[in-house]
């Protein structure tokens, strides 16, 4: 069995089903993202969102070092006015999980990048530097300028803008591996 047989073993057993291998070179990076999370996200400057992630470029190069991954897509029924947090935890929690098991599976590089902005805290203090659980905190794509729309429809996902509600949120993970 090769390595992406096991992986996906592991990620059925998680009940994480429905996901695509990718090449990580081909993940869209864009500035405009970067721009759009200044103006337009209320997480903007929490403890894993920008500012306090890396450059547009230095993203870019970021991804350059992995040579496969996987785009995780999950959803949910909900009303996107009032995110389902509980639900999205749950999924924080599996995706930790999985990441820490292909870490201990000679995996080394595993990097998740969250399916939402880190939410283990209440009350975030808003930098990494006073992060309370930098070990489990992780950035969404998003904050590292992927253009998730873009990434997921060139790897074969369906996406589309919800636009009422409640309806079929899709969320999506990024796990890069080497």
């Amino acid at each position: 069995m090769d390595y992406k047989e096991k992986i996906g073993t592991i990620l059925n057993d998680k009940g994480l089903t429905d996901f695509k291998w990718i090449d990580p070179a081909e993940i869209i990076v864009a500035q405009w993202v970067r721009v759009k999370c200044m103006f337009g996200c209320g997480d903007y400057g929490s403890g894993t969102c920008p500012p306090n992630t890396p450059s547009v470029s230095d993203c870019a190069t970021f991804f350059k070092e992995y040579h496969s991954g996987l785009l995780i897509r999950l959803n949910k029924f909900a009303d996107k006015e009032c995110y389902p947090g509980d639900w999205s935890a749950e999924m924080t929690g599996k995706l930790l999980s999985l990441e820490r098991e292909l870490f201990l599976s000679g995996h080394h590089k595993a990097f998740l990048l969250n399916q939402t902005c880190c939410s283990l805290c209440r009350d975030c203090p808003g930098t990494r530097q006073e992060c309370r659980d930098k070990k489990r905190s992780r950035p969404s794509p998003e904050s590292f300028a992927v253009d998730v729309y873009q990434t997921v429809r060139n790897a074969g996902f369906g996406i589309q803008v919800v636009k009422d509600s409640p309806a079929e949120i899709s969320r999506f993970a990024i796990v890069l591996i080497d």
